[in-house]
Protein backbone atom coordinates (compact mmCIF):
# COMPACT_ATOMS: atom_id res chain seq x y z
CA UNK A 1 0.00 0.00 0.00
CA UNK A 2 1.14 3.90 -0.82
CA UNK A 3 0.21 6.98 0.03
CA UNK A 4 0.25 9.82 -1.64
CA UNK A 5 -0.67 13.38 -1.67
CA UNK A 6 -1.55 16.03 -4.25
CA UNK A 7 -1.53 19.58 -3.82
CA UNK A 8 -2.99 22.25 -5.80
CA UNK A 9 -2.09 25.56 -5.09
CA UNK A 10 -4.94 27.61 -7.10
CA UNK A 11 -5.12 31.41 -7.38
CA UNK A 12 -7.43 31.54 -4.39
CA UNK A 13 -6.97 28.76 -2.22
CA UNK A 14 -4.31 25.85 -1.76
CA UNK A 15 -6.00 22.33 -1.64
CA UNK A 16 -4.84 18.64 -0.87
CA UNK A 17 -6.26 15.41 -1.53
CA UNK A 18 -4.91 12.25 0.07
CA UNK A 19 -5.04 8.78 -1.79
CA UNK A 20 -4.05 5.32 -0.58
CA UNK A 21 -3.21 3.04 -3.84
CA UNK A 22 -2.71 -0.28 -4.16
CA UNK A 23 -4.54 -3.47 -4.42
CA UNK A 24 -7.89 -2.50 -5.91
CA UNK A 25 -9.66 0.86 -6.16
CA UNK A 26 -7.57 4.14 -4.81
CA UNK A 27 -8.72 5.46 -1.40
CA UNK A 28 -9.46 9.18 -0.14
CA UNK A 29 -8.14 9.48 2.93
CA UNK A 30 -7.91 12.80 3.39
CA UNK A 31 -9.62 16.20 1.56
CA UNK A 32 -8.60 19.81 3.10
CA UNK A 33 -8.44 23.50 1.53
CA UNK A 34 -6.82 26.54 3.22
CA UNK A 35 -8.15 29.92 1.27
CA UNK A 36 -5.74 32.70 -0.05
CA UNK A 37 -6.22 36.48 0.45
CA UNK A 38 -6.58 38.27 -2.78
CA UNK A 39 -3.06 38.61 -4.67
CA UNK A 40 -1.48 36.11 -3.15
CA UNK A 41 -1.08 33.96 -6.46
CA UNK A 42 -1.90 36.36 -9.71
CA UNK A 43 -3.05 34.40 -12.85
CA UNK A 44 -1.52 30.95 -11.43
CA UNK A 45 1.88 32.46 -10.36
CA UNK A 46 3.13 32.78 -6.54
CA UNK A 47 3.15 36.19 -6.08
CA UNK A 48 3.56 36.16 -2.22
CA UNK A 49 5.61 33.05 -1.00
CA UNK A 50 5.40 33.68 2.78
CA UNK A 51 1.20 33.48 2.89
CA UNK A 52 1.48 30.74 0.64
CA UNK A 53 3.90 29.09 2.58
CA UNK A 54 1.95 29.33 5.94
CA UNK A 55 -1.25 28.77 3.98
CA UNK A 56 0.52 25.24 3.25
CA UNK A 57 1.73 24.66 6.89
CA UNK A 58 -1.98 25.50 8.21
CA UNK A 59 -3.67 23.07 5.80
CA UNK A 60 -1.14 20.44 7.21
CA UNK A 61 -2.27 21.26 10.84
CA UNK A 62 -6.06 21.22 10.59
CA UNK A 63 -6.36 18.29 8.17
CA UNK A 64 -3.18 15.84 9.29
CA UNK A 65 -2.09 14.95 5.93
CA UNK A 66 0.44 11.87 6.43
CA UNK A 67 3.40 12.68 4.66
CA UNK A 68 5.36 15.82 3.57
CA UNK A 69 6.07 14.30 -0.19
CA UNK A 70 3.53 16.10 -2.36
CA UNK A 71 2.62 15.93 -5.87
CA UNK A 72 2.49 19.91 -7.23
CA UNK A 73 0.61 21.15 -10.29
CA UNK A 74 1.53 24.30 -12.77
CA UNK A 75 -1.06 26.25 -14.60
CA UNK A 76 -0.23 29.81 -15.79
CA UNK A 77 1.14 32.22 -18.58
CA UNK A 78 5.02 30.95 -17.95
CA UNK A 79 3.84 27.44 -19.23
CA UNK A 80 3.95 26.08 -22.85
CA UNK A 81 2.45 23.08 -24.42
CA UNK A 82 2.48 22.20 -28.11
CA UNK A 83 2.11 19.61 -30.62
CA UNK A 84 5.47 18.14 -32.64
CA UNK A 85 5.94 15.51 -34.77
CA UNK A 86 9.69 14.40 -34.00
CA UNK A 87 11.71 11.30 -35.26
CA UNK A 88 10.96 7.99 -33.16
CA UNK A 89 13.30 7.18 -29.92
CA UNK A 90 12.55 5.09 -27.21
CA UNK A 91 10.84 7.28 -24.02
CA UNK A 92 14.57 7.65 -22.46
CA UNK A 93 16.80 8.81 -25.60
CA UNK A 94 13.67 11.13 -26.36
CA UNK A 95 13.69 12.74 -22.92
CA UNK A 96 17.76 13.39 -23.19
CA UNK A 97 17.29 14.71 -27.07
CA UNK A 98 13.89 17.13 -26.19
CA UNK A 99 16.18 20.27 -25.81
CA UNK A 100 17.56 19.80 -29.32
CA UNK A 101 13.91 19.07 -30.36
CA UNK A 102 12.31 21.96 -28.58
CA UNK A 103 14.16 24.70 -29.34
CA UNK A 104 12.56 26.31 -32.32
CA UNK A 105 9.09 25.43 -30.87
CA UNK A 106 8.78 27.79 -28.26
CA UNK A 107 9.08 30.90 -26.73
CA UNK A 108 10.90 30.57 -24.15
CA UNK A 109 14.89 30.01 -24.10
CA UNK A 110 16.00 26.48 -23.89
CA UNK A 111 18.20 27.07 -20.88
CA UNK A 112 15.51 29.05 -19.67
CA UNK A 113 12.88 25.93 -19.54
CA UNK A 114 11.89 22.94 -17.74
CA UNK A 115 10.81 20.43 -20.73
CA UNK A 116 8.36 17.68 -20.71
CA UNK A 117 6.53 15.44 -23.29
CA UNK A 118 3.46 13.11 -23.63
CA UNK A 119 3.65 10.79 -26.36
CA UNK A 120 0.03 10.50 -28.83
CA UNK A 121 0.74 7.95 -30.82
CA UNK A 122 3.60 7.01 -33.01
CA UNK A 123 3.19 6.48 -36.89
CA UNK A 124 4.86 6.46 -40.32
CA UNK A 125 5.16 9.38 -42.70
CA UNK A 126 4.86 9.05 -46.21
CA UNK A 127 8.65 8.32 -46.50
CA UNK A 128 8.02 5.32 -44.32
CA UNK A 129 9.90 7.33 -41.53
CA UNK A 130 9.03 6.43 -38.02
CA UNK A 131 7.51 9.61 -35.95
CA UNK A 132 6.33 9.86 -32.59
CA UNK A 133 3.72 12.75 -32.11
CA UNK A 134 4.21 14.76 -28.63
CA UNK A 135 2.58 16.94 -26.43
CA UNK A 136 5.22 19.37 -25.28
CA UNK A 137 5.28 21.14 -22.20
CA UNK A 138 7.75 23.67 -21.18
CA UNK A 139 7.80 25.75 -18.36
CA UNK A 140 9.90 28.78 -16.96
CA UNK A 141 12.44 27.56 -14.92
CA UNK A 142 12.71 30.54 -12.97
CA UNK A 143 8.55 30.14 -11.99
CA UNK A 144 9.36 26.39 -11.34
CA UNK A 145 11.90 27.51 -9.09
CA UNK A 146 9.51 29.54 -7.03
CA UNK A 147 6.91 26.90 -6.27
CA UNK A 148 9.72 24.62 -4.90
CA UNK A 149 10.58 27.14 -2.92
CA UNK A 150 7.25 27.77 -1.56
CA UNK A 151 7.04 24.13 -1.01
CA UNK A 152 10.73 24.05 0.92
CA UNK A 153 9.21 26.93 3.20
CA UNK A 154 6.17 25.34 3.82
CA UNK A 155 8.30 22.00 5.27
CA UNK A 156 6.86 19.71 2.22
CA UNK A 157 8.80 17.83 -0.01
CA UNK A 158 7.83 17.65 -4.24
CA UNK A 159 7.74 14.56 -5.78
CA UNK A 160 6.10 15.09 -9.01
CA UNK A 161 5.28 18.37 -10.68
CA UNK A 162 2.84 18.09 -13.10
CA UNK A 163 0.61 20.28 -15.59
CA UNK A 164 -2.66 21.01 -13.87
CA UNK A 165 -4.60 20.28 -17.07
CA UNK A 166 -3.01 16.45 -16.95
CA UNK A 167 -3.89 15.61 -13.69
CA UNK A 168 -7.24 17.00 -14.15
CA UNK A 169 -7.54 14.66 -17.14
CA UNK A 170 -5.97 11.69 -15.00
CA UNK A 171 -9.28 12.52 -12.70
CA UNK A 172 -11.88 12.71 -14.91
CA UNK A 173 -11.06 10.20 -17.49
CA UNK A 174 -8.68 7.56 -16.51
CA UNK A 175 -7.63 5.68 -19.76
CA UNK A 176 -8.65 2.30 -18.02
CA UNK A 177 -12.59 3.01 -17.49
CA UNK A 178 -12.68 5.09 -20.99
CA UNK A 179 -13.98 3.19 -23.93
CA UNK A 180 -16.18 6.06 -25.95
CA UNK A 181 -16.59 6.81 -29.44
CA UNK A 182 -14.68 10.68 -30.25
CA UNK A 183 -13.28 13.26 -27.80
CA UNK A 184 -14.34 14.68 -25.01
CA UNK A 185 -13.79 18.50 -23.84
CA UNK A 186 -12.88 18.86 -20.27
CA UNK A 187 -13.12 22.65 -19.05
CA UNK A 188 -11.43 23.23 -15.65
CA UNK A 189 -12.45 26.63 -14.49
CA UNK A 190 -10.54 28.39 -11.49
CA UNK A 191 -10.81 31.55 -10.10
CA UNK A 192 -8.19 33.11 -12.47
CA UNK A 193 -6.89 30.23 -14.63
CA UNK A 194 -9.17 27.64 -16.83
CA UNK A 195 -7.52 24.48 -18.33
CA UNK A 196 -8.89 23.65 -21.22
CA UNK A 197 -8.16 19.40 -22.54
CA UNK A 198 -9.67 17.72 -25.18
CA UNK A 199 -8.89 14.31 -25.27
CA UNK A 200 -9.87 10.65 -26.44
CA UNK A 201 -10.29 7.50 -24.72
CA UNK A 202 -7.94 9.27 -21.62
CA UNK A 203 -5.58 10.43 -24.50
CA UNK A 204 -5.02 14.09 -24.36
CA UNK A 205 -5.48 15.68 -27.98
CA UNK A 206 -5.46 19.52 -26.94
CA UNK A 207 -4.13 21.22 -23.81
CA UNK A 208 -4.61 25.01 -23.68
CA UNK A 209 -3.89 27.33 -20.36
CA UNK A 210 -6.71 30.02 -20.49
CA UNK A 211 -5.94 33.32 -18.25
CA UNK A 212 -9.52 33.80 -17.49
CA UNK A 213 -11.83 32.54 -14.40
CA UNK A 214 -14.30 33.59 -12.06
CA UNK A 215 -11.99 36.24 -10.19
CA UNK A 216 -12.40 38.45 -13.88
CA UNK A 217 -16.38 38.95 -12.69
CA UNK A 218 -15.31 39.09 -9.51
CA UNK A 219 -12.78 41.98 -10.45
CA UNK A 220 -15.14 43.66 -12.56
CA UNK A 221 -17.71 44.42 -10.14
CA UNK A 222 -15.30 45.74 -7.20
CA UNK A 223 -13.62 48.22 -10.36
CA UNK A 224 -16.65 49.08 -11.58
CA UNK A 225 -19.14 50.04 -9.13
CA UNK A 226 -16.93 50.27 -5.86
CA UNK A 227 -18.33 46.89 -4.47
CA UNK A 228 -16.89 45.11 -1.30
CA UNK A 229 -15.20 41.65 -2.48
CA UNK A 230 -18.07 39.78 -0.64
CA UNK A 231 -20.49 41.76 -1.73
CA UNK A 232 -19.11 41.53 -5.01
CA UNK A 233 -18.96 37.63 -5.08
CA UNK A 234 -22.15 37.51 -3.85
CA UNK A 235 -23.85 39.09 -6.46
CA UNK A 236 -21.71 37.63 -8.98
CA UNK A 237 -23.89 34.23 -7.21
CA UNK A 238 -27.37 36.09 -7.47
CA UNK A 239 -27.20 36.94 -10.72
CA UNK A 240 -25.82 34.52 -12.87
CA UNK A 241 -24.54 34.94 -16.73
CA UNK A 242 -28.51 35.15 -18.07
CA UNK A 243 -30.11 38.09 -15.71
CA UNK A 244 -29.30 41.02 -17.90
CA UNK A 245 -33.15 41.60 -18.02
CA UNK A 246 -33.27 43.06 -14.09
CA UNK A 247 -31.48 46.53 -15.72
CA UNK A 248 -29.08 46.50 -12.66
CA UNK A 249 -25.46 47.12 -13.69
CA UNK A 250 -24.42 44.26 -11.31
CA UNK A 251 -26.23 41.74 -13.61
CA UNK A 252 -24.75 43.65 -16.69
CA UNK A 253 -21.43 43.42 -15.37
CA UNK A 254 -21.79 39.89 -14.88
CA UNK A 255 -23.36 39.26 -18.21
CA UNK A 256 -20.79 40.42 -19.94
CA UNK A 257 -17.84 39.36 -18.41
CA UNK A 258 -18.91 35.86 -18.69
CA UNK A 259 -20.41 36.27 -21.92
CA UNK A 260 -16.74 36.89 -23.32
CA UNK A 261 -15.32 33.84 -21.57
CA UNK A 262 -17.64 31.30 -23.11
CA UNK A 263 -16.67 32.96 -26.19
CA UNK A 264 -13.12 32.22 -25.41
CA UNK A 265 -13.86 28.98 -24.55
CA UNK A 266 -15.76 28.92 -28.30
CA UNK A 267 -12.87 30.07 -29.79
CA UNK A 268 -10.19 27.63 -28.61
CA UNK A 269 -12.55 24.91 -29.58
CA UNK A 270 -12.96 26.20 -33.34
CA UNK A 271 -9.18 26.35 -33.07
CA UNK A 272 -8.96 23.07 -31.99
CA UNK A 273 -12.06 21.87 -34.31
CA UNK A 274 -10.06 23.20 -37.47
CA UNK A 275 -6.76 20.84 -36.77
CA UNK A 276 -6.92 18.23 -39.58
CA UNK A 277 -6.32 15.35 -37.15
CA UNK A 278 -9.16 16.79 -34.87
CA UNK A 279 -10.98 14.19 -33.18
CA UNK A 280 -15.28 15.14 -32.73
CA UNK A 281 -16.09 16.07 -29.74
CA UNK A 282 -18.84 14.31 -28.20
CA UNK A 283 -19.40 16.13 -24.57
CA UNK A 284 -17.91 18.57 -22.30
CA UNK A 285 -17.31 17.68 -18.76
CA UNK A 286 -17.38 21.20 -16.48
CA UNK A 287 -15.47 21.13 -13.25
CA UNK A 288 -13.43 23.71 -10.73
CA UNK A 289 -15.06 26.63 -9.11
CA UNK A 290 -16.09 28.91 -11.81
CA UNK A 291 -18.27 26.54 -13.35
CA UNK A 292 -20.72 27.66 -10.04
CA UNK A 293 -21.67 30.61 -12.12
CA UNK A 294 -25.44 29.99 -12.72
CA UNK A 295 -26.25 29.61 -16.32
CA UNK A 296 -22.73 29.05 -17.22
CA UNK A 297 -22.64 25.31 -17.94
CA UNK A 298 -25.86 25.71 -20.00
CA UNK A 299 -24.70 28.57 -21.78
CA UNK A 300 -21.39 26.44 -22.78
CA UNK A 301 -23.57 23.92 -24.06
CA UNK A 302 -25.82 25.98 -25.73
CA UNK A 303 -23.18 27.36 -27.62
CA UNK A 304 -21.23 24.82 -28.33
CA UNK A 305 -24.04 22.51 -29.18
CA UNK A 306 -22.78 19.31 -27.46
CA UNK A 307 -23.96 17.53 -24.06
CA UNK A 308 -22.67 18.97 -21.42
CA UNK A 309 -22.29 16.98 -17.34
CA UNK A 310 -20.42 18.34 -14.05
CA UNK A 311 -17.38 16.34 -13.27
CA UNK A 312 -17.25 13.49 -10.71
CA UNK A 313 -13.75 13.06 -9.64
CA UNK A 314 -14.55 10.78 -6.44
CA UNK A 315 -15.96 8.66 -9.05
CA UNK A 316 -13.56 5.91 -9.49
CA UNK A 317 -12.34 5.90 -5.67
CA UNK A 318 -13.45 4.46 -2.70
CA UNK A 319 -14.57 7.20 0.00
CA UNK A 320 -12.68 6.89 3.33
CA UNK A 321 -12.92 8.54 7.21
CA UNK A 322 -12.85 11.89 5.70
CA UNK A 323 -14.85 13.32 8.65
CA UNK A 324 -16.51 15.27 6.35
CA UNK A 325 -19.98 15.50 6.16
CA UNK A 326 -21.67 14.11 2.74
CA UNK A 327 -23.50 17.27 1.56
CA UNK A 328 -20.14 19.35 2.35
CA UNK A 329 -18.49 16.44 0.20
CA UNK A 330 -20.41 16.99 -2.59
CA UNK A 331 -20.03 20.62 -2.71
CA UNK A 332 -16.06 20.02 -2.71
CA UNK A 333 -15.97 17.88 -5.60
CA UNK A 334 -15.80 20.74 -8.18
CA UNK A 335 -12.74 22.19 -6.25
CA UNK A 336 -10.91 18.50 -5.92
CA UNK A 337 -10.35 17.24 -9.51
CA UNK A 338 -6.52 18.45 -9.68
CA UNK A 339 -5.75 17.54 -6.07
CA UNK A 340 -6.69 14.40 -6.81
CA UNK A 341 -5.61 13.88 -9.80
CA UNK A 342 -1.29 14.88 -8.75
CA UNK A 343 -2.33 12.05 -5.87
CA UNK A 344 -3.32 9.61 -8.36
CA UNK A 345 0.26 10.70 -10.43
CA UNK A 346 1.84 10.53 -8.02
CA UNK A 347 0.91 7.01 -7.35
CA UNK A 348 2.07 5.62 -10.58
Amino acid sequence: MATTIGLDIGSSAVRAAQIKTGRGTPTLERIGQVLLPPGAVRDGEISQPDVVAQAIRDLWAQRKFKGREVALGVANQQVVVRQMDVPYLPADELRTSLEFQAADAIPIPIEQAVLDFHTLEEFENAEGEKLSRILLVAAQRQMVDAIVEVADAAKVRPKLLDLDAFAVLRCLAPEKVVHDEGGELILDIGASVTNIIVHENGAPRFVRILLMGGSQITDALVTSLEMGLADAEAAKAHYGIDATETGEDAARIVAERAGRFVDEIRGSVDYYTAQADAVPIRRLVVTGGGSLLPGLVERLGETLRIEVVRAQPMRELEIGELNVERSDLIDAQPFLSVAIGLALGAAE
